[in-house]
């Protein structure tokens, strides 16, 4: 049995970032201070580039064995390019109009603006021409899967402990996950290190879906699919504690709820 846990290092997008998703709760139960590397809308790239990143500061200062490392995936679609100009645009959203919107913290090595994100549902004609000429499917999962293993073999050579998931079902598209460029790749994958759920958004829809995941629509009528608090402190509770639970993998204060944390 490991014990000792000090630190929680996270890293995701919006399923992620906020102080109230499930870092902050499972930090809070488990008594950790936490390193929380997620943000809204960034892809699977600059979330594995920030693992790496994170990874290398809190061994300055921790013990391999003092480390927790948590990671959900986000949407293969979602992609990023580096620049030298960081003085171009800095905002949330990417080519917002909004002169007002707070800036996005695209930055691998902190306070170095370096990283622009893509989302295939933004509407600028910076991000639509790179969707139209660059993005396919199959490249995208490709990418992910790459960016999941690099991640899983390294944490796996400086023996940290680690639990993946998605911030929902990103591998429900058989057509890809079984395509002969993905196959060998995929194989690779320990699924054993996931949660043993389809995704964060499936399981709280469908176990807490008034409370954890209530009914909210945005200005084209799409419904919300982050979950609240509430969905991410019951997924905290009988998702990942379960499976960190299982799999040996304990803080000294594993058996207490703890209200106190400190971000890093």
């Amino acid at each position: 049995m490991v014990e000792g846990k000090k630190v929680l290092l996270a890293s995701g997008c919006s399923f992620t970032f906020e102080d109230w998703n499930w870092p902050g709760h499972l930090a809070q139960k488990l008594n950790l201070n936490v390193m929380n590397k997620g943000m809204a809308s960034q892809g699977n790239g600059l979330i594995s580039r920030k693992v790496i990143s994170g990874l290398d500061e809190l061994l300055k200062t921790y013990k391999k064995e003092e480390i927790l490392v948590g990671i959900m995936w986000s949407g293969v679609n979602r992609h990023e390019y580096y620049t030298e100009d960081t003085g171009d645009v800095k905002t949330w959203g990417f080519f917002s109009k909004d002169d007002n919107t707070i800036k996005n913290p695209t930055d691998v090595i902190d306070g170095k603006f370096n990283w622009r994100i893509l989302n295939i549902n933004w509407e600028s004609k910076e991000v639509k021409s790179y969707y139209e000429v660059f993005h396919n499917e199959i490249s995208s999962m490709v990418f992910t899967i790459e960016h999941i293993l690099r991640i899983q073999w390294y944490l796996d050579s400086l023996g940290i402990d680690y639990f993946m998931s998605t911030y929902m079902d990103i591998f429900k598209w058989g057509h890809l996950k079984y395509h002969p460029e993905i196959v060998p790749l995929f194989s690779k994958v320990n699924l054993d290190k996931f949660l043993p759920i389809d995704g964060c958004m499936e399981w709280v829809q469908n176990n807490y879906d008034e409370l954890g995941m209530p009914m909210s629509f945005d200005k084209d009528g799409n419904r919300g699919v982050h979950p609240t608090s509430y969905g991410h402190e019951k997924f905290v509770e009988e998702v990942i504690i379960p499976h960190l639970s299982s799999n040996n993998i304990k803080t000294k204060n594993s058996d207490n709820i703890k209200t106190k944390r400190k971000l890093i």
